[in-house]
């Protein structure tokens, strides 16, 4: 699956320690650190929510309908798995204290902090706190040997596999058919595509549907719980085109597509980074570098290119405060050097970065720069001989980190 998204081979040579990890809600757990900027008063109220086997957005959306508001008023710093305990904040609008009262949600613990002035969003996020317990994990000298290595070469900051779906991992291809303007073969993979690993009466029910093309049978056949699969059918079936019916999906959905898209192009460039060179602490003119920036606890600032200033970007990689940066390509990305390479993977796909603007803004992306190296230095890693717990700056994936030490794919 993990060359299925672009993640090829490991940067370390050590032995993997195996072991088995998520086979239940408390094996990950994970917890948000953020800056707050709490006030005295204010028109948001910050929760602080314990959950399990709750994902970001369907909690919010449950809390929303408790309370009796629009889910417009519910925002957070970033998303968390579903399969997990997660602890995390959240900025609710025109609500006070006294309103949580009249709430229970089941496996949740909802804690007010507070009061902002503003709403929580993604730059409040730092980075996460994780505790992941590993069954039948070999140690020996294994962890301390890898994370030697990973100090010296750097710890790769792939895309997890949960960038690019919860089961199917098919959103970097509907977000590439979205580039070429194939709208209607972008519709039908993301409702029907059948993807190895789901459900076998859901993945037979999708095979029909993928041959037939049949939207009536699907919103008879699909599960209640598919409800954007089911919503987009309902779209056609109402005389709707595939485009306009994709259109009606949520903004962040919408995005996403896109985004998994620049994640897997990312993911291939870092891999061929790491056959290449075999380290990612060697920088050359005409690449990027992301700085760290010290707060509560240290985090990835901007990212800039390296020109004259190459001396000191190298001696800052050596002081482990700074990373080689990738493109996460866009419409205004330019590509010089090295990085010429992702017009190569673009072509392969019949894209180029001019098809990163299309007539639709959330189908539309600009460009950034993401770290390679997610600098297991400031990780504070440790390893008890069944869980590690370490800290990760926001963007970077725990199972990512961890497969490095396990040497197996992690989902």
């Amino acid at each position: 699956m993990e060359e299925k998204v672009g993640i090829e081979g490991y940067i370390t040579s050590t032995v993997g320690m195996g072991g088995e990890i998520k086979n239940e809600p408390e094996d990950f757990y994970v917890e948000e650190i953020a800056e707050l900027n709490l006030a005295e008063e204010g028109d948001y109220l910050i929760i602080r929510v314990k959950k399990k086997n709750w994902d970001t957005l369907n909690f919010a959306r449950i809390l929303s309908n408790m309370l009796g508001i629009s889910q417009k008023r519910v925002s957070f710093a970033g998303t968390k798995d579903k399969r997990a305990v997660t602890v995390q904040y959240y900025a609710i609008k025109g609500v006070k204290t006294e309103d949580l009262e009249k709430i229970s949600i089941r496996d949740a613990k909802i804690e007010a902090v507070g009061y902002a002035r503003r709403q929580i969003q993604l730059g409040d996020l730092l980075g996460n706190f994780f505790r992941v317990r590993v069954y039948e994990c070999r140690n020996g000298e294994i962890f301390e040997n890898t994370k030697e290595e990973l100090r010296e070469k750097g710890t790769p900051n792939f895309f997890g596999l949960q960038r690019f779906g919860s089961v199917r991992f098919i959103t970097h291809e509907v977000g590439k058919l979205i580039l070429q303007g194939n709208y209607e073969e972008a519709f039908w993979v993301y409702v029907a595509k059948p993807f190895e690993g789901e459900n076998a009466e859901v993945r037979k029910i999708r095979e029909e549907l993928w041959n037939t093309r049949d939207a009536r049978y699907g919103l008879r056949e699909l599960p209640k719980h598919l409800r954007y699969e089911r919503s987009l059918l309902q779209k056609l079936r109402e005389g709707k085109s595939e485009e306009e019916a994709l259109l009606s999906l949520p903004k962040n959905l919408k995005m996403m597509f896109i985004h998994a898209y620049q994640s897997y192009i990312f993911n291939r460039l870092l891999s061929e980074r790491i056959r290449s060179f075999g380290t990612l602490k060697e920088v050359m003119e005409g690449d990027y570098a992301c700085y760290l920036t010290f707060r509560a606890k240290p985090t990835f600032a901007d990212c800039s290119e390296i020109g004259v200033n190459k001396a000191r970007v190298r001696y800052l990689i050596g002081e482990r405060v700074a990373s080689l940066a990738l493109p996460l390509v866009g419409y205004n990305t330019e590509l010089r050097g090295w990085y010429k390479l992702a017009e190569d993977f673009l072509a392969e796909d019949n894209i180029d970065l001019a098809s990163f603007k299309t007539e639709h803004k959330e189908f539309s992306s600009s460009g950034s720069y993401r770290p390679a190296d997610m600098l297991i230095e400031i990780s504070e890693i440790s390893f008890d001989g069944q869980t590690f717990s370490f800290y990760l700056p926001k963007g970077c994936y725990a199972t990512v980190m961890l497969r490095e030490f396990l040497k197996k794919e992690l989902s």
